[in-house]
């Protein structure tokens, strides 16, 4: 009697490992191909920490294309509850940080028209001379 058990754990074993690989498989065309999760309209609120920050980048370089104030302020109020205390603080850390100047003036200038002030942003509010 066990050796007829024994005799058969590889034939157990094998239809197992198809069925997991099967099932797998098809768990992914499903989850992938039928039924794949599409997000529309997402909340910036909701989004990590380095896209809340790609977020705010592009706010002020849409702000600095346009210069519509009312869509820019409506834009950093949906980065949440606290959304214009993460954009100053987001300004003054790339400040610090000395990024890119040009990013860090747009930053610079949507933050003094929402009126924060921070004697760090000061010279980067202060157009530069053209370079002849």
């Amino acid at each position: 009697m066990t050796t007829g058990l024994l005799k058969s754990w590889p034939r157990v074993i094998g239809w197992v490992s198809l069925g997991l690989l099967l099932g797998a498989g098809l768990g992914l065309y499903l989850g992938w191909v039928v039924w794949p999760t599409e997000f529309t309209n997402a909340n910036p609120a909701a989004l990590q920490e380095s896209y809340r920050q790609d977020y705010a980048r592009m706010t002020a370089a849409a702000y600095a294309a346009d210069g519509n104030l009312a869509a820019a302020e409506k834009r950093v109020d949906s980065l949440g509850e606290n959304g214009r205390d993460f954009y100053f603080s987001f300004t003054l850390d790339a400040i610090l940080r000395g990024g890119n100047e040009t990013e860090i003036r747009q930053l610079a200038r949507l933050a003094a028209d929402l009126d924060f002030s921070s004697p760090a942003m000061t010279p980067y509010l202060i157009e530069p001379e053209p370079t002849p």
